[in-house]
């Protein structure tokens, strides 16, 4: 991992890599009536010295719950070393917009969405990124990055005919890089409530750690201008995960805030999930489940609301 990488989580890491790794971006789009909700996923998978590395795109849609996979060769990938660009074939993403020309046998897909006023995961010298100072550990199974909190949309794609306009309305955008992603998570994400410029971004997973491994999560809260930032690394502590059909419970503690978080599960789709740098793996994503948020200083409530147009994953069985 380059320094220039380190302090800026959005590039691209895998320029020396020639084998087990990936590294992906999540773009998420709803659009201002909330009637559409889609997210493009670009990547890059290296696996095994005898499968053939490639480039993708994944592509979601929340209502219709269903995803397709675009594949290109690996020579159609290209990324900027100093800033966040990077292409896939025809289609680019970057901090400022996104193009998107994809075809495949059930899919095509063309437009352009422009991205205004990103909130920015705020950067220091000690903690880089989401992940803090477990940024600067080597062996790290997976790594995780926030891109933009929030941010407004303008513009509009195509999908199969249909025109999907997102201007007013919200994105989102964050990335993994490594070999793998964890044997077992929970990651949610919504920055459509009622009250503009509130984003809450929740993940927890099994983090593999020298010869053992422990539940570690980040969580980031998003309400106007101020930044909530609820981690293994704060001192936050996880005081309670149920998981049913229905729903997922989480509150987390830390010193003086209590934060409970309630997601409605809904049926979704399946994404490919990488496996030591291979596509090989399959989780079911949503866009369609709602967050239930509660922020409580005390007995003071700072913030309660519910997101809709919420993405959610769950896969294996966490332990705290």
């Amino acid at each position: 991992m380059s320094l220039r990488g380190v302090f800026n989580p959005a590039l691209y890491h895998g320029g020396s890599k020639r084998r087990d790794f990936f590294e992906g971006w999540y773009f998420k789009f709803v659009n201002a009536q909330k009637t559409r909700s889609c997210a493009f996923i670009p990547g890059v998978s290296l696996g095994k010295r005898d499968e053939e590395p490639h480039a993708f795109v994944q592509f979601l849609s929340g209502k219709e719950s269903r995803a397709d996979n675009f594949t290109f060769s690996y020579d159609q990938f290209k990324y900027d070393k100093k800033v966040f660009s990077i292409s896939v074939g025809k289609n680019s993403f970057s901090l400022d917009r996104v193009t998107l020309a994809l075809e495949s046998g059930e899919n095509e897909i063309r437009g352009e969405l422009e991205i205004i006023d990103p909130f920015l995961w705020p950067r220091k010298i000690l903690s880089p990124g989401i992940m803090g100072p477990f940024t600067f550990v080597p062996f790290m199974e997976c790594y995780h990055g926030v891109v933009s909190m929030d941010h407004n949309l303008r513009g509009s794609i195509a999908v199969n005919g249909d025109n999907w306009d997102f201007s007013g309305g919200r994105g989102y955008i964050e990335k993994d890089w490594g070999k793998s992603f964890p044997k077992a998570w929970i990651w949610m994400q919504s920055n459509n409530f009622d009250e503009p410029k509130v984003s809450v971004m929740l993940s927890i997973a099994t983090i593999p750690w020298l010869k053992g491994a422990f539940t570690g999560f980040l969580c980031g809260l998003l309400l106007k201008d101020r930044l909530y930032r609820f981690t293994t690394y704060t001192g936050a502590k996880l005081a309670g995960i149920d998981v049913s059909r229905e729903k997922v419970d989480i509150q987390i503690m830390m010193k003086e805030l209590l934060l409970k978080i309630s997601a409605h599960r809904t049926d979704g789709a399946g994404l490919l999930s990488p496996v030591m740098g291979s596509m090989k793996g399959r989780i079911d994503e949503t866009l369609t489940s709602e967050i239930h948020i509660t922020l409580l200083e005390g007995s003071k409530k700072i913030f309660e609301g519910t997101g809709s147009d919420a993405g959610l994953e769950v896969v294996g069985e966490l332990k705290i």
